[in-house]
């Protein structure tokens, strides 16, 4: 074999895998947004970033802007927004993110209402 043919080879093989990376994120949330939520929760926490372990993250459609956690007296978008639910853990206490696909994002811990539909059941 021909040091060529090698790093064709190698070449094919490493964009296999990214190809199959990428389509793996689309039935969760994207790393980055993960990464900001990460970080948010353990400036909160006050602990590092590597402390907080994701437990689950899975794509939802939330019924409108509240992303899933509305608050009382205040107004959203009424339309379908699809986002993500993360479950995350610090410290021994586990927390709730909505996100949307946009990139925002807010903890909710209570939430007031709203039904979790994932994207694949329209």
């Amino acid at each position: 074999m021909t040091r060529a043919f090698v790093v064709r080879c190698l070449a094919g093989a490493l964009l296999a895998l990214a190809m199959t990376m990428a389509m793996a994120q689309t039935s969760e949330a994207p790393a980055e947004l993960l990464d900001k939520i990460r970080a948010a929760l353990a400036s909160e926490q006050g602990v590092s970033a590597a402390d907080v372990k994701v437990i689950s993250a899975e794509s939802v459609n939330w019924p409108n802007g509240a992303l899933g956690c509305p608050k009382p007296g205040r107004m959203y978008t009424q339309a379908i927004v699809p986002g993500y639910r993360v479950l995350l853990e610090a410290g021994g206490k586990r927390f709730t993110y909505n996100a949307s696909t946009r990139g925002s994002y807010k903890r909710c811990d209570n939430a007031l209402g709203g039904t979790f539909k994932p994207r694949s059941a329209k």
